[in-house]
């Protein structure tokens, strides 16, 4: 399989835009075709919540922040529509825009706060909004938007100068709904979709792939209140009418129950769970009462039973049917590109948590174009200065010199941008993401794409993604994973999950590459197989710095070997010396100390 072919990916990318356009034409012509105003009435309902979900979906499926202010934004863009329609401006499609801007500025105003504060307090501040709803209507003169009775009187739309009738407005919904999706789908499966897949890993991953989170989250955030607002406005035209107990607490359940039944990340299955609480809805008017416990009785049982609703079940399935492979082709066989490595100097470096020195005076050299290798027992303080080089920690003294670059003070986002890349001890390889994609996120930083250029497929857009995947393609080859580049990533071996890490760390085109005990876990033909990559890599000029406990690979590898003991360099030298030092020989390579590991042949340059 050539690298072109993996990074084309599907083969007929135009199949599925145009059987939703066919679905969109099918749909927005029923009322022609004999639909009752019954049923018409029920599909717009269904649009307007399911545009409700899809934002709901956005802030916390991707972005992983529970947006409690729904009602609020839902709010904004009713009261807006019917205030301007009735006394300034009756234009469907100026109501539509300024509604979504209007939801976009009140969401932030509750948003940033809560986003910077993090955790829960997204919920919290966000739900301070729904308790204003009321008190604002009651602020605000009755003759103005209506009071707790209600706005009534409002018109019906127009669109460019034209009314529209029952019909053409049904079509209207039908069409703007369609299109968001298309343009929530476009968001989500893209590098910013998968940008937001590593948010969700942790704290520690994005930044170290030059990933804002704070930045992330709020983007998400604020387009997330786009399609909220777009259903205020649409509401609003539907019922001609608006009274604040339609945008309370009941309408936070109904939409997360939807979102629960549908699965969160979901995108095309939003529409199935909006369908199945419109029917259980219609159904509760016979015990309206009691139906706010209902719903939220299914919140606390579905939340559990559903696991990833309908499109987690969609998902598995599709994993049975289609096992994931576990073989990959030996590496080492694709082009390594050539590393622009840059010398990395640590000038004294002390880190201290409180009293305890956890890196002491550290100071070393790695040349470009060498593996120097850190070594020591368990506690010597190796990831801690892997830590403080790319900018997860702050050196409490010293400096550290990446080329010319001073990274000492930058934090971790800025000195990937840098150019460096890195692994970590325990292997961080996001969960829905394949293989291909997994990789191709070491280079969404590199070169990043508008939100606007990925929602609209521009020409900017599919050069950019391209050229990443064949990047991408072309690392997997260099590690032996092509054949498995569309399965699941995170399903993997611990051993193809290594590989597929630092073929991520690769694809940034790193100045410097951190290695943290890379070869952990790995059995004999996996580490013969790393230290080819590795050789690869080192004679393509990258900065390599290796933190390992198999001195084997070490002795294999190395061009220079540091020894950390209680955060401090106990000596430095070639693989040979460092391997008849006597302090070295006692304290960590004689019997029973334990780094030794599997064996292999040295493989220096001549």
């Amino acid at each position: 399989m050539s690298i072109q072919s993996i990074a084309t990916g599907r083969a007929r990318p135009w199949l599925l835009p145009a059987g939703w356009l066919l679905v969109t034409a099918v749909v927005a012509n029923q009322p022609s075709l004999g639909l009752d105003a019954f049923w018409t009435r029920q599909i717009v309902l269904v649009c307007l919540s399911a545009l409700l979900v899809s934002g709901l979906n956005l802030s916390l499926g991707w972005a992983g922040e529970l947006n409690m202010g729904l009602p609020a934004m839902y709010a904004v863009g009713a009261y807006l529509t019917a205030y301007l329609s009735s006394k300034v401006f009756n234009d469907l499609a100026v109501c539509l825009v300024l509604s979504a801007v209007a939801a976009i500025v009140v969401g932030l105003l509750a948003g940033v706060p809560g986003l910077r504060l993090g955790g829960w307090m997204l919920a919290v501040c966000t739900f301070l909004l729904v308790g204003l709803i009321p008190v604002t209507l009651q602020v605000i003169p009755t003759s103005i938007l209506g009071g707790q009775s209600g706005f009534v009187g409002i018109p019906r739309p127009r669109l460019f100068g034209h009314p529209l009738r029952e019909e053409a407005f049904y079509a209207v919904v039908v069409v703007v709904t369609a299109l968001w999706f298309a343009l929530y789908r476009n968001a989500v499966k893209s590098p910013f979709g998968d940008s937001l897949l590593v948010l969700q890993h942790g704290p520690v991953l994005a930044p170290s792939l030059g990933l804002s989170r704070y930045r992330l989250k709020l983007t998400t955030y604020a387009l997330a209140s786009v399609p909220i607002g777009v259903a205020g406005s649409l509401f609003a035209y539907n019922d001609r009418f608006v009274a604040p107990e339609s945008l309370g607490l009941h309408l936070i359940l109904l939409t997360l129950v939807a979102l629960i039944i549908a699965g969160r990340r979901s995108i095309y299955a939003i529409f199935v769970g909006v369908v199945v609480v419109q029917y259980l809805n219609n159904l509760s008017t016979e015990f309206d009462e009691w139906s706010d416990v209902a719903f939220g009785a299914f919140l606390v049982i579905g939340g559990l039973a559903f696991g990833g609703g309908i499109a987690g079940l969609a998902r598995r399935v599709a994993r049975r049917f289609i096992p994931v492979a576990t073989a990959h082709a030996g590496a080492g066989a694709g082009a390594v590109p050539d590393l622009s490595g840059a010398d990395l100097r640590l000038d004294a470096v002390r880190k201290t948590f409180g009293g305890v020195h956890a890196v002491a005076d550290v100071s070393l050299l790695a040349r470009a174009g060498q593996i120097t290798a850190l070594i020591g027992p368990n506690g010597s303080g190796k990831t801690t200065t892997l830590n403080l080089i790319s900018g997860l920690q702050r050196p409490t003294a010293g400096r550290i010199l990446l080329g010319d670059r001073d990274l000492t003070r930058l934090p971790a986002i800025q000195v990937a941008r840098c150019g460096v890349a890195r692994t970590f001890q325990t292997p961080a390889i996001p969960i829905e993401l394949t293989v291909l994609d997994a990789v191709a996120a070491g280079r969404i930083q590199r070169r990043p794409i508008s939100l606007l250029s990925t929602m609209l497929r521009s020409p900017k857009y599919r050069r950019v993604v391209r050229e990443n995947r064949e990047a991408a393609a072309q690392w997997l080859a260099v590690v032996g994973l092509s054949p498995v580049a569309g399965e699941p990533a995170a399903a993997m071996a611990l051993g193809t999950r290594r590989m597929i890490e630092l073929a991520r760390a690769l694809c940034a085109d790193p100045s410097l590459l951190l290695l943290d005990e890379v070869a952990s876990g790995l059995d004999r033909d996996e580490v013969e197989e790393l230290a080819t990559v590795l050789r690869k890599v080192r004679d393509a000029g990258a900065t390599v710095i290796l933190v390992e406990h198999n001195f084997s690979l070490v002795r294999s590898l190395a061009d220079h070997v540091v020894v950390l003991a209680e955060g401090a360099v106990l000596t430095d030298g070639d693989p040979r010396t460092i391997a008849e030092h006597p302090e070295v020989l006692e304290r960590f390579l004689g019997t029973g100390a334990g780094v030794s590991g599997t064996t292999l042949q040295e493989g220096r340059r001549a």
